[in-house]
């Protein structure tokens, strides 16, 4: 894309401020390399040294987080605070888009027990996690990876 996700549209402090109005008890923003930390508001961890890749990085994620986690992209541009509601809402499960596309970046964690710790892909991470469909909020779940994505949104 040549611009950096996190800023744009409002970027994470846009989705910061979404899930503190819905009493989020702790919300962590992932902020790549250290020299990034004070880009952001709140709880900000850079990404360890011996991380590479974002499967190993939420791998690392959920051995230091205790409780419930709902992952939530820096793309994550159309979420609103209904989608993100109902997301908090969910038990566990990977919602789907409007394009019928399981969206694992934005995954509802409460069972440990179905991450796929031996997985090799993100998809695989959480493909024993039930698919959370709701048509009112399905646009709110998709991610943006191209300029003309964008553009249609």
């Amino acid at each position: 894309m040549g611009r950096d996700k996190a800023m744009m549209k409002g970027g994470v402090n846009r989705l910061l401020t979404i899930y503190s109005e819905l009493g989020a008890q702790r919300i962590i923003t992932l902020c790549g390399a250290s020299s990034r930390i004070e880009l952001f508001e709140g709880e900000v961890w850079p990404d360890p040294d011996e991380v590479t890749g974002p499967l190993e990085l939420l791998k690392w994620c959920l051995t230091k987080i205790e409780g419930d986690i709902q992952i939530i992209p820096c793309d994550a541009f159309s979420l609103l605070e209904t989608g993100a509601d109902w997301l908090l809402k969910q038990a566990n499960g990977v919602p789907v888009d409007s394009s019928k596309q399981r969206q694992p970046l934005m995954a509802r964690i409460s069972n440990r027990e179905l991450i796929n710790h031996e997985a090799t892909t993100i998809n695989g991470l959480f493909a024993k996690f039930p698919s959370l469909e709701e048509v009112e909020f399905s646009k709110q779940f998709s991610n943006f990876n191209t300029n003309s994505e964008l553009v249609n949104d």
